[in-house]
């Protein structure tokens, strides 16, 4: 189900937890919505909301113009009314986000104020030491090419969050580059992804799939 503001998939059951699926730059691809068809066949409600208001690109540069042109306090009252939302229709059950590049930062972030049980992040860190601590169990998926500056950022992540005592399980896919979990974009790289993605949904079940 579409509305324009957010992509819902619920199982074909009572759903076991609930999902909030966030974007990358280029923007609401066909890919955002099949994740979100495929946590429903695993049992988990998944939302996406649509932080472009429908615009979407496989161009680079046009992505780097709409991610710029986002701006930070609505993308955060957009992700929160979809995470409540999320739990009204969960039931009150346990919800965790999964975030792609850009949508990663952004439920990261989020994660640092408590409002998830679980998070799953492709190609996305917070700079260490310039957040609160994030308490739920986080999965990260990092490319073996990839622009960060300081090259070392998602590794001193892990390390500064698994030494506050956060489960931190990370995955770097040889022969990837940022992006590769995007099928829209020539950057994909089908088997990696298709592995992670496994992980993913193994991950999100596991910390998800309890009762209230």
């Amino acid at each position: 189900m579409d509305d324009g503001r957010a992509h819902v998939a619920e199982p074909s059951g009572p759903p076991v937890g609930g999902v909030l699926v966030v974007h990358d730059w280029y923007g609401r691809l066909p890919h955002v919505r099949q994740a979100c068809d495929d946590l429903a066949e695993a049992g988990l409600l998944a939302l996406a909301p649509d932080l472009y208001d429908g615009r979407t690109t496989t161009d680079p540069g046009e992505a780097e113009r709409l991610m710029a042109a986002l701006e930070g306090g609505r993308a955060r009252t957009r992700l929160a009314d979809a995470t409540d939302e999320l739990r009204a229709r969960t039931g009150g059950r346990r919800v965790g986000a999964l975030g792609f590049s850009m949508g990663g930062m952004l439920v990261l972030e989020e994660a640092t104020r408590g409002k998830f049980n679980a998070v799953a992040a492709y190609y996305a860190a917070l700079q260490p030491r310039e957040h609160p601590p994030i308490r739920c169990p986080l999965l990260l998926h990092l490319a073996e090419v990839d622009d960060w500056e300081p090259p070392d950022v998602p590794e001193r992540f892990a390390a500064e969050l698994r030494a506050a005592g956060t489960e931190v399980e990370t995955h770097t896919w040889p022969g990837t580059e940022h992006s590769f979990a995007n099928p829209d974009v020539p950057l994909h790289a089908p088997g990696p992804a298709a592995e992670a993605w496994a992980i993913t949904v193994g991950f999100l079940r596991r910390h998800l799939a309890t009762d209230p």
